[in-house]
């Protein structure tokens, strides 16, 4: 039996890089942020990134400096993808249909496995439904763009892997911490209804710290729908917000009674990074209850669902929970045992392995 390692070319999206992630590796060991699940693809893994490690010629890095990072990658992938077992698309989409575009006109072949978040928007549906057949694995972790895949784009079921988000269930632990719970917090950004959040805690004697990417130009960012603008209206006092680094996210999720992913109506699971996290800490969760996150977790066990936008109601959720410490303490239980279960990062790493792997079989 040849137990010789498969060649990976690994095309992640450049915007989060540099530090690169090898780099990341000696940060990881120090606990200063989460260990990523890509160090535990089973294979000999190289980068395509701004280094161009794929050692183009010096003709074609003159060119490539006039152009686009992710057109620079579709180029070389098509140079020199099959020269490696597989190539795996680590949330680019724009340049892994873009080359299955261009493997179709041109009549060539290579090794495709791709991951996904969403592949709903017009563009990209458009040019799922004409590639696909380009494409040897599609790993997408919502349900909902799995059944947008297959059912309106074309995509053959067995083409379409439904591995779930996970995170480092290490790194995010409530060991040793201090368990005070004496506030509330949000965090992310994307598809985030926090106009709605603020609005449910004025007046609460409820401390709430808000951790995610938002336009805070404006005074009154949280508070006004498009069109809208009120000089007067104003952050209340118990809500402060700001981003955090990792360590300083997991501390204050280790101060929080529950965590709140507000959300605006959406067909992807927006807000699941937030939500495992807080689960790995042995904090509930309130979430909007959307279309995407369907099925994340059952009602009173894990965290509780609310209606999206609606204030009174997510008000009231809080303040549940926020009264019924033992009940919080009980759901946020739940949640650990639901991320070491269904959702520590070995999960996913073992599953791209395997679709990597089964990828690399059938080609």
């Amino acid at each position: 039996m040849d137990d010789k390692k498969l060649r990976v070319l690994l095309v992640p999206n450049s915007l989060f890089f540099p530090p690169y992630l090898e780099d990341l590796r000696e940060l990881e060991r120090g606990g200063t942020i989460p260990r990523s699940w890509v160090h535990d693809i089973d294979a000999e893994v190289e980068y395509l990134d701004q280094r161009l490690q794929t050692n183009p010629p010096k003709w074609r890095r003159s060119i490539y400096k006039r152009l686009p990072m992710w057109v620079v990658q579709v180029l070389e992938v098509y140079r020199t993808g099959r020269k490696y077992d597989v190539v795996f698309f680590w949330s680019v989409a724009n340049v892994a249909l873009v080359l299955a575009l261009l493997l179709k006109v041109t009549f060539r072949r290579m090794t495709i496995v791709a991951l996904f978040t969403r592949i709903s928007e017009p563009k990209k549906a458009r040019l799922l439904k004409l590639v696909h057949s380009r494409i040897s694995k599609i790993i997408l972790p919502p349900a909902t763009q799995r059944e947008i895949a297959e059912i309106e784009l074309g995509v053959p079921a067995e083409k379409l892997i439904g591995l779930p988000w996970t995170t480092d269930s290490e790194f995010w632990s409530g060991r040793g911490q201090t368990p005070e719970r004496s506030m509330v917090c949000a965090a992310g950004g994307e598809m985030r209804d926090y106009r709605t959040l603020v609005k449910a805690l004025e007046g609460l004697d409820i401390p709430c710290h808000i951790a995610g990417a938002l336009d805070t130009s404006r005074q009154d960012w949280w508070n006004s729908a498009s069109g809208e603008f009120d000089a007067e209206e104003r952050i209340p006092a118990n809500v402060t917000f700001g981003i955090m680094p990792p360590s300083q996210l997991r501390a204050m999720y280790a101060k929080c009674r529950l965590v709140v992913v507000p959300l605006k109506p959406t067909n992807s699971d927006n807000g699941i990074t937030c939500m495992n996290e807080a689960w790995a800490m042995g904090r509930p969760v309130i979430v909007s209850d959307v279309e995407g996150q369907r099925g994340a977790f059952t009602e009173g066990h894990e965290g509780l669902w609310v209606p999206p936008g609606d204030v009174e109601a997510l008000r009231a959720a809080i303040v549940s929970l926020w009264n019924d410490p033992a009940r919080a303490d009980k759901m946020g239980a739940a949640g650990r045992l639901l991320v070491e279960r269904d959702k520590d990062n070995r999960i996913f790493s073992d599953g791209i392995n395997r679709v990597i792997a089964n990828a690399a079989m059938g080609s």
